[in-house]
């Protein structure tokens, strides 16, 4: 069975309670992977994109990495005051509908 990067970094990290900066877990996994510079300046941006997509991991401050079961729930979980706004909220969007505008009738056809 292949090993991947991100699996390489999961057992890194397992051993590394206090977790890692990416820096420096990704120059692991590379050393660990046996990649050579030019393979590695290919892999690294699919690398940091399949360890964002994995559960398993979470990025804290700094692009500083770590697993979830590594870390206390307030150092997760996301507060209420941090969540930004989307586009509009549906209040906003019905207020943009004005009841006077003309609607046809299915017979006006």
């Amino acid at each position: 069975m292949n090993t991947t990067a991100v699996d390489v970094a999961y057992n890194l990290l397992l051993n590394c309670k206090e977790g890692m900066a990416f820096k420096d877990l990704w120059q692991k996994v590379v050393n660990e992977m046996g990649y050579d510079e030019k393979i590695a300046s290919r892999k690294i941006s699919q690398f940091y994109t399949n360890l964002s997509l994995d559960g398993r991991f979470i990025n804290l401050e700094n692009n500083y990495w770590n697993l979830k079961m590594h870390c206390k729930y307030d150092e997760v979980a996301i507060k209420e005051d941090e969540l930004q706004d989307g586009d509009e909220s549906d209040e906003e969007i019905d207020d943009d509908y004005s009841e006077e505008e003309e609607v046809i009738e299915e017979d006006e056809y």
